[in-house]
């Protein structure tokens, strides 16, 4: 067994059989995550881990993943962090305690309030080893913690003018701009990025077939309820779950700054483009010192026709900083 937090976290191998479950409890384990298949489960002779360790007083959770892989789907760990914060053992297990064990025990770490840096390098001194087992693993650790930073902005995201566009001028403003810069409707649009939904609105109400992405599950909820009739998924910018030629025009705002590999992105971004399609790109360079000049987003792009944002109607208020939309193929 492996210490993260003495007493509240720890990762480990596959129990031996279900007498180890037995003992785990014994031991001071009040809680069991497994990253097991089925397939796992049965070829360790451990399908009855769950009654097992539920005989014994443990509670049991399961987030079955492909070994050397990541969840199809987040996994719903907020009762297991519960656990943590009242002071229980929670043991994560998976085949041999490297990969998908320290993926969940990442999970549970940043569901907690660390980075998934510092989730990284916590498990890895309790290993004493590098972890984790892939680059896929490390970099769904960092989309889960983006996840869930956008679940919890969700709330209060459109309070934004440039957000939510409910000021009539503001909403007017992206209207003008954006739609101009768009095919004669109805072309194919997908917003990746999408938040709540404001722009896909806008781009809808023109008469386009439009689709929107977000990684926030509560951003995509947020966004069915204000558009009506448009298709809203929950997923990744940086991995577009449609197929190659599928859209006219990909809409992205204030994303690509934030993705790890944005060059790679684009490339995934232009696949989706039918014949002739473009990609419109608002990015910007903040106060903060984040995000990318309109110049880095040229370079990426390889070329690109640049309208600088600084009408103070587009944000509600005046600006300082560099925004900008780029219009690229």
């Amino acid at each position: 067994m492996y210490t993260i937090r003495p007493g509240v976290l720890s990762t480990m191998a596959h129990p031996h059989d279900l007498r180890h479950v037995t003992r785990l409890a014994e031991e001071g384990v009040n809680v069991i995550v497994c990253a097991l298949t089925d397939t796992e489960l049965a070829e360790l002779d451990l399908t009855g881990e769950e009654e097992t360790a539920r005989d014994a007083g443990m509670a049991f959770h399961r987030v079955p993943i492909p070994d050397f892989g990541v969840p199809d789907v987040p996994p719903e760990l907020d009762a297991v962090v519960a656990e943590m914060r009242a002071g229980r053992h929670v043991l994560v297990h998976c085949w041999g305690g490297i990969g998908r064990s320290s993926l969940v025990a990442g999970a549970l770490l940043v569901l907690d309030g660390a980075s998934p840096e510092a989730a990284w390098q916590a498990i890895a001194e309790a290993r004493e080893r590098d972890v984790p087992e892939t680059d896929e693993q490390r970099a769904w650790l960092t989309t889960f913690a983006q996840a869930r930073f956008w679940d919890a902005e969700a709330e209060s995201f459109d309070d934004e003018p440039d957000h939510g566009l409910r000021d009539p001028d503001v909403r007017r403003a992206w209207a003008e701009l954006l739609l101009p810069l768009l095919p004669p409707a109805p072309a194919t649009v997908i917003d990746l990025g999408c938040g709540t939904g404001s722009l896909t609105a806008l781009v809808a109400e023109a008469g386009h077939d439009v689709r929107g992405l977000d990684l926030s599950e509560r951003m995509v909820a947020a966004a069915r309820a204000k558009v009506a009739g448009v298709e809203f998924r929950q997923g990744d910018a940086a991995h577009p779950p449609y197929p190659p030629g599928t859209f006219d025009v990909v809409l992205a705002r204030h994303v690509l700054w934030a993705l790890p590999d944005p060059t790679a992105a684009l490339a995934r971004w232009r696949s989706l483009l039918k014949p002739g399609g473009r990609l419109v790109l608002i990015e910007g360079r903040w106060s903060t010192g984040a995000g990318l000049t309109a110049a880095e987003c040229v370079a990426l792009l390889g070329g690109g026709e640049v309208h600088h944002l600084t009408d103070p109607a587009l944000w509600g208020r005046e600006i300082d900083d560099e925004r900008y939309l780029v219009v690229g193929s």
